[in-house]
């Protein structure tokens, strides 16, 4: 009886350093463990990053498509007021008026041909295929007020690097007679781009 009770207290004491043997962490549920929290960690550093490229993406185009805003609505003002000065006999012209229409041929001339002739010598004489995508444009920024040149930043103001270039073609008789169809174009960066259309009338 002595000897039974004697072996179960020696197995309830050796219960407790078996038990205590199993607590803690082995090195492989370590290693695991900060392979996981790494791999989480990268991932979020990535998200991050992306956000970060997000946004200052977002910015740029927002910041282009205003300038190129900001360009067309310039263009439709100097329109109307070039229709106004010209509806009165050139005779009467003031120096604002004169500035008004030398403005306008500075920047409202259709001086490319956007048409591009696809049959040689165009013998049919008919234009045989429209492009934008000229390898000169009808005018740059100089081309406005003040004659900045680009590339430009938000405010318009020529930078030395980086910044905006934005370019417009104009053409006539589009899309339809005694109209004008003009296409501000700002680039930035590798390749990327805002273009904006308008119709004026002639």
């Amino acid at each position: 009886m002595c000897r039974s009770h004697c072996s179960e207290t020696e197995n309830h004491r050796a219960l407790p350093q078996a038990k205590g043997s199993q607590q803690g962490f082995s090195l492989v549920e370590v290693l695991v463990a900060i392979l996981l929290l790494t791999v989480g960690l990268l991932a979020l550093a990535q998200m991050q990053t992306r956000a970060v490229a997000s946004n200052a993406f977002g910015n740029q185009l927002t910041q282009a498509t205003f300038l190129a805003q900001d360009k067309l609505e310039e263009l439709r003002l100097l329109n109307e007021c070039y229709l106004e000065v010209s509806s009165k006999p050139q005779i009467s012209w003031t120096t604002a008026d004169q500035n008004v229409v030398d403005n306008y041929n500075n920047q409202l001339s259709d001086g490319v041909d956007n048409w591009v002739e696809t049959d040689g010598s165009d013998p049919d004489s008919i234009p045989d295929q429209f492009s934008w995508q000229m390898a000169t444009p009808d005018h740059t920024n100089s081309d406005g007020p003040g004659g900045v040149s680009n590339p430009i930043d938000i405010t318009g103001n020529n930078v030395s690097r980086g910044g905006y270039t934005r370019t417009w073609y104009v053409v006539d008789d589009r899309p339809v007679i005694k109209a004008k169809t003009v296409r501000v174009r700002v680039t930035w960066g590798n390749g990327r781009e805002v273009t904006l259309d308008t119709v004026l009338s002639l």
